[in-house]
This record gives structure tokens, sequence and C-alpha cells, in this order.
């Protein structure tokens, strides 16, 4: 049934323009717009530390926080104080999540937020992926690095978010059948992407 009432996540490839597509279907459909910094905000709203967005993030594998995690818990066990697992973190993240969903309309970029409205029936979950040399050559232009760094940092990138979604979810990274909708930017263009995505929502949810 339609409402007035959705919310879009948008999963993606590191360099394939999810903030950018994010930021353009917000400002289309005059909803709010939520990516990292702008959660972190919304943490402290709702009275949860912008530090829980600074520590468990999809930047950094889920492993890698275990092994900070035993690191911490071995060497300071006698002297810790407000110490929070990565988990305890996660759940106050994903309670964040939950709680924007409730209030408004938005598009959440990133951080498992498909996963965690999965049983939202107002949330279209999307995934934007691209050929690699286009990721590249994108990379490289907006941060200013050799296409050689702009591939390293493209694999560091897209293995942290798919060992910190596959850890967290019970989905799989970048599949199809995680998602509602995967588009290739490449072949769209990002005002493609954003016309595709904005013609779904208008004619399903609202």
């Amino acid at each position: 049934m339609k409402g007035k009432h959705v919310v879009i996540t948008i999963g993606r490839e590191f360099g394939s323009g999810g903030r950018a597509v994010g930021q353009q279907l917000a400002e289309r459909l005059g909803i709010d717009y939520y990516d990292k910094e702008l959660l972190a905000l919304a943490a402290k709203e709702f009275g949860f530390g912008q530090e829980i967005f600074e520590r468990a993030d999809e930047k950094h594998s889920a492993f890698e926080g275990v092994l900070h995690w035993l690191n911490e818990t071995f060497t300071s066990a006698l002297n810790t104080e407000n110490y929070m697992s990565n988990d305890s973190i996660f759940k106050m993240q994903s309670e964040v999540i939950l709680r924007l969903a409730q209030r408004s309309s938005c598009v959440i970029v990133g951080r498992c937020s498909d996963y965690i409205l999965r049983n939202n029936e107002h949330c279209l979950s999307v995934f934007l992926h691209a050929p690699l040399a286009d990721r590249i050559k994108r990379v490289a232009m907006r941060m200013g690095v050799s296409q050689q760094e702009a591939c390293e940092l493209i694999e560091m990138e897209d293995k942290n978010r798919a060992e910190y979604y596959n850890f967290y979810s019970s989905k799989t990274w970048g599949k199809a059948s995680s998602y509602d909708l995967c588009l290739n930017v490449s072949m769209l263009g990002e005002n493609g992407v954003v016309r595709v995505i904005e013609s779904l929502v208008r004619e399903k949810y609202l």
C-alpha cells in the first residue's frame, strides 16, 4: 500500500558515486539525507555519543575491530571505564538508523542500513556499482592521486565494506539478491540513476 513515508538505503562500491547520487535523490524528493557525518549529528540528537560512529566505521573491517578490542581488553583490563564492544556500538548505531527511518522519509548511505531496516516495508534498498576502470578514474580525479593509488584505495575500501557488511548482516555485500535494486552508474550516469530510483519511489511508495 502506498503511503507518504519512504526510506532509500544506498550501498555502493567505492568510487561509484553513491554519495552524489544519494544527495541528488534526497534533494529531488525533498527528504533528508544521511551519511556518516550526518548520522553522527543525529546520534548526538538522540543522546548517543558521536564517537560511536567514529569507532564503528564501515571503512574498517570487523576483524580489525575484534583485534583492536582484544588488544585493548588485555592491555588495560584493570583500568577500563565506559568501554563498549563493537557489537554494542553497532546496536546503538542501528537504533539511531531505526529512529531516523521512523521519524521521516530519508536517504541513508551505507552502514548496513538496508539490513537494519529489513523489516521496514517502506524501505527501498539500492546498491550502486560501476566498472573498475571508471571507478579508478573517478577516485584519482576526486582525490588527486595516481591511478595505481586509486586502484589500491578501491581494493582496500571495497574489502573493508564487504567485511563490515558480511560480518554484521546475514547477507552478502554487493550480491544482487541482497538488495531490491542494483544499478550500474557508468551505464546510466548519475542523473540517470537518480531518475530511475526517483521514478520507482514515486510509483511504489509515494
